[in-house]
């Protein structure tokens, strides 16, 4: 018979070094995620500035649109796989704070990740596919108003939202101006 060796107890100071790694590292995929937005925005208008010059032969707005609207493939992507892996690491350290610390019950919005994402008492970060909805989205308030957005409208306000758009968008306008150069529009 084989003997497994055992691993020593996962004590406070392994949980304590680990958790810093997982919030050392979600703040860099998060920093990464606008560096590439910021970075993106930039090639555009660089782009668009070389499509929309009027001495611009139609070729060069052909192959200009073709490489923006590439580009913005590729970044969307980047994006998403970008957003797969911060959420992951802020799952693992919702597990942290409340399977290794014990934050429960009154205590269970205590951690920051757990303050941060809001994942309902009882959800199980560790089970395949997605996660339950927060049940109460911090609720931002646009400059003129008095009270905050509604909880529906809520939902759906987040960096990822926008920065789909922004790739959704780049996409239709993109593809658009292909399409234009193709037939010589512009």
């Amino acid at each position: 018979m084989i003997e497994v060796e055992k691993k020593p107890n996962y004590g406070p100071e392994e949980v304590r070094a680990e958790y810093q790694a997982v919030v050392d590292y979600h703040t860099a995929i998060v920093t990464t995620r606008f560096t590439i937005a910021g970075l993106y925005v930039a090639a555009v208008g660089f782009l668009a500035a070389a499509v929309f010059d009027t001495n611009t032969y139609w070729q060069a707005r052909l192959a200009s649109s073709a490489l923006a609207l590439w580009l913005t493939v590729c970044l969307w992507v980047l994006e998403l796989r970008t957003r797969a892996l911060f959420e992951n690491l802020a799952h693992r350290g919702i597990d942290i704070e409340h399977r290794l610390w014990g934050l429960t019950n009154e205590e269970w919005y205590k951690g920051f990740f757990s303050r941060q994402y809001k994942e309902p008492p009882g959800a199980d970060v560790n089970q395949e596919g997605d996660l339950p909805r927060r049940r109460e989205p911090d609720r931002p308030r646009l400059a003129w108003a008095s009270k905050p957005m509604s909880i529906r409208l809520s939902r759906f306000v987040s960096h990822s939202m926008g920065l789909d758009l922004l790739y959704a968008g780049g996409l239709a306008f993109w593809g658009g101006l292909l399409i234009l150069s193709v037939f010589k529009v512009l």
